[in-house]
This record gives C-alpha cells, structure tokens and sequence, in this order.
C-alpha cells in the first residue's frame, strides 16, 4: 500500500497541528526507516506502532479549524491535559514512572504552570468548572475551586479522561461541551479522545507551545520526539 500517501496524510495533519517543519521531516523519515512490506513495527519509550499502512490510510485527517470551536459561552467546564513533568529530585534504580516516585518527586514544570495559568484565566472569566490532570492542579495554587483532580499516578491521556466522566457521571454533572486546556501538539489528540466521549470540545483563544528545557518526561522534550510518539498513540487508535 502506498507509504507515500501516509507519510503526506501525516504531514497535513501535524502541520495543521502547529508542529515545525524539521519535526515534519523527522516524522516522515521514520516513518520510512521503519517500514518494511506494507508494515510499520515502531517502537517509542512509551508506546509500539505495529500497523499494516493500509489500516492507517484515511485515519490522520486534517484539523482544520471552524468558527463554532471557539464559542467559550457554550461550554460548561474546563478539562485540563498535563504535558510532561518535572523531577524534584531522583531516586538510584526507581523509574520515575513508579508510583512512589511520583508522589514524592513530580513536579509540575513549565508547561503545566502554563497550562495552570491558562485554566485559571479561563475559569476566572467564564466561571466554568475545573477537572484537571493532577499535574496542572499542583501548578494552579490554592484560590482556585477544582471540581476534579485526577489520581496522583502516572497515566495517559485516555485514562486522566475517563476520571474527568466518571466523575461527572457519579456527581451528575451534566458536560455536553468543554474547553480542553493543553499543549499546542497535544490538544487535537485530547480534542479526539473527548469527542469520542460525545462531548463537544471547544477550543481555548491560545494554545500554549513552548517546551521546557528542565523537562523530564522524554516523549515531550522537543517537538521531534513528541511527534514521533503521537504517532504512535494515534496509530494504536486506528
């Protein structure tokens, strides 16, 4: 199957996504470095991409933008995805992935005092509730109201989510759309996730895209590895 209609797919869709052209090219020469007949067997820190091309054909669709994804009036609350972390201090022979680790070390970082700062604003001028990734709420300080802070664990973006509605569920909180608050390469994978949910996402007036030169998370740490590891992710969605 046609490995060059794939690898122009994905150019559309991370550029739609606001990531540079050199990540651009690191993504398509991986891609090409590790296919081999048809099939892409992909390994990352974090996640395997073991795909036929022709399961991936069509699945990285354009992000393009409308009017209706940045009415703030519409929405009625806030759901806040951390970008990375940063380590306090580290421990001989623990991962910092360990749940010990991560309650005694993480931190939040740069990016997730942005993204803090972000949620904040917003609830300030919109009064819309918080549910928000551990990591941002650490960031956010004590005089803002948090309606939902996910567990103190390290987990992914579909797991933090499924915390958000099962809270909402339990609590009978009605969400039919939300602003999702996160990083500039990672929000159309949030905003995917939470349509899949049957809500409606709305997109903040900026999307926060800088990275953090302390950061310890290694799939975030520049835009050339990010990329590489969305596509994984989004690979294992198809």
């Amino acid at each position: 199957m046609s490995l060059e209609r794939l690898l122009y797919e994905c150019t559309l869709h991370y550029r739609d996504r606001g990531f540079p052209e050199s990540a651009l090219t690191h993504l398509r020469w991986v891609l090409i470095a590790n296919t081999h007949d048809g099939q892409i067997r992909l390994h990352t820190a974090f996640q395997h991409c073991d795909k036929r091309i022709e399961k991936l054909l069509g699945h990285f669709k354009r992000c393009l933008r409308t009017p209706d994804q940045t009415d703030l009036t519409a929405a009625h609350a806030i759901f806040g995805f951390a970008y990375g972390y940063q380590m306090k201090q580290w421990s001989n022979g623990v991962a910092p992935t360990d749940q010990r680790e991560v309650a005694a070390n993480r931190i939040p970082g740069a990016n997730n005092e942005a993204l803090a700062k972000q949620a904040r604003q917003l609830h300030s001028t919109h009064k819309l509730d918080l549910f928000l990734q551990f990591e941002i709420a650490d960031a956010i300080g004590t005089g803002t109201p948090l309606v939902y802070v996910s567990n103190r664990v390290d987990q992914g973006t579909s797991a933090v989510l499924m915390e958000f509605v099962s809270h909402a569920a339990i609590t009978g909180k009605a969400i039919p759309a939300v602003v999702v608050v996160a990083h500039q390469h990672h929000y159309d994978r949030c905003r995917l996730l939470v349509e899949k949910q049957g809500i409606r996402v709305i997109r903040p007036p900026d999307l926060y895209s800088d990275y953090d030169p302390l950061e310890a998370q290694p799939r975030v740490m520049t835009p050339q590895e990010n990329i590489v590891n969305d596509f994984a992710s989004m690979a294992s969605m198809a």
